[in-house]
C-alpha cells in the first residue's frame, strides 16, 4: 500500500500520480494567471499557504523533475513575448511589468502548469494543503487498483472455466465459441480503442521518430509500476496477437525499428490499448516530455 512518505521520497510514485490534476481543485480553489493554465511561484505559494521563498527553494532543488511536468523558466523578454503572443494587456512597472494584475520581473520568471503545481504538493512537507493533496491522491490510488484487478480476475476465471467445460464436453462448436470469447477478452483493450480518438492526440501518428515511442513506453512503465522490459514485451505481444505484426521475427533489436510506415497506426492503437489497460490516459504519456535516446 502506497504511503505519504512514498510520495515525498519516491520520484516514480510521483510520476504515477502527477496526472491526477483534478485533485487540486477538489482540495482548494486554484488561481491561475488569467487567460492561461499557468501560475507564478507567488500564486503557488498562496495556494499551498507557504512563503514564496519556500516554493522557489523547492523548485530549485527539484527543477529537473518539475521541468518534466512543463515548468518553464523565461527571461524577462521571453516572458513579455509569451504574453504578447496572446495579445494580453501588459503594464510597465519599475523593474518589471504586470499582466492582468500579475507582476513579473524583467530579470526572469518561472511559469508553472497544473502538473507541476500538483507535484510541488507531493514534495512540500510543511503545508496542510499539500498534506491534504497527498491524502486525496492516496485515496484515489487505494480505491482504483483493487476494484479493477478483481473484476479482471473474476471475468478471466469465468471464461477459463467455460473453456475447460467446453473441452470436457467434446463439442467442437462449444470449444470454438468458448476459446473465441477467451481470446476476445484477452484482446479487449485493443478492440475497445479501435476507433478511439485518444490515440490521435498530440500528433501521436507522427511516431516515425523512434525516440518518441521509446520515451512514451518508458513513461508508461513508470506510471504503471512495471519493468520497462515488461512494457515492451506486452507491446510486441499485443501487436502480434491483435494485428499479426511479429516484430521480433524481423531482425535484431531494437525491434521497433522494423515497424513499416503502414503499421504505425497499429502501434498507436496497441500502445493506447495498453495505457487503457493500466488505467492511464494515452495522450498524457506525450505531455511535456523531453525526448531521450535509448535502446529498446
Amino acid at each position: 500500500m502506497m504511503k505519504e512518505t512514498d510520495l515525498l521520497e519516491n520520484k516514480e510514485f510521483r510520476k504515477k500520480l502527477v496526472v491526477k490534476v483534478e485533485v487540486l481543485e477538489k482540495v482548494k480553489e486554484l488561481l491561475l494567471i488569467p487567460g492561461t493554465e499557468l501560475a507564478t511561484a507567488r500564486q503557488v505559494a498562496d495556494y499551498y499557504e507557504v512563503e514564496e521563498d519556500t516554493v522557489k527553494k523547492l523548485i530549485f532543488r527539484n527543477l529537473d523533475e518539475l521541468e518534466e511536468d512543463g515548468l518553464k523558466s523565461y527571461t524577462g523578454k521571453e516572458t513579455r513575448d509569451f504574453f504578447d503572443r496572446d495579445n494580453m494587456s501588459l503594464s510597465n512597472l519599475r523593474g518589471g511589468f504586470e499582466v492582468n494584475g500579475i507582476r513579473f520581473s524583467n530579470r526572469g520568471n518561472k511559469v508553472i502548469p497544473r502538473r507541476a503545481i500538483l507535484r510541488i504538493g507531493m514534495l512540500l512537507r510543511d503545508s496542510e494543503i499539500a498534506k491534504e493533496i497527498r491524502t486525496q491522491l492516496l485515496n484515489i490510488e487505494e480505491k482504483a487498483i483493487p476494484k479493477t484487478k478483481m473484476a479482471d480476475i473474476t471475468e478471466e476465471q469465468t471464461l477459463a472455466l467455460s473453456v475447460g467445460m467446453a473441452y470436457a464436453s467434446g463439442d467442437p462448436t462449444a470449444i470454438m465459441l468458448a476459446t473465441t470469447k477467451m481470446m476476445d477478452y484477452k484482446n479487449r483493450h485493443i478492440s475497445k480503442l479501435e476507433e478511439s480518438k485518444k490515440a490521435l492526440a498530440n500528433g501521436i501518428l507522427e511516431w516515425e521518430d523512434r525516440s518518441r515511442i521509446n520515451f512514451a513506453v518508458r513513461k508508461m512503465a513508470a506510471f504503471a509500476n512495471i519493468p520497462v522490459g515488461q512494457a515492451w514485451n506486452e507491446l510486441y505481444k499485443q501487436l502480434k496477437n491483435g494485428f499479426h505484426i511479429d516484430l521480433p521475427s524481423r531482425g535484431k533489436k531494437p525491434w521497433v525499428q522494423h515497424v513499416s510506415e503502414s503499421e504505425w497506426q497499429c502501434v498507436v492503437k496497441t500502445f493506447s490499448a495498453l495505457c487503457e489497460y493500466y488505467e492511464l490516459e494515452p495522450s498524457n504519456m506525450f505531455h511535456d516530455l523531453k525526448i531521450e535516446e535509448a535502446e529498446v
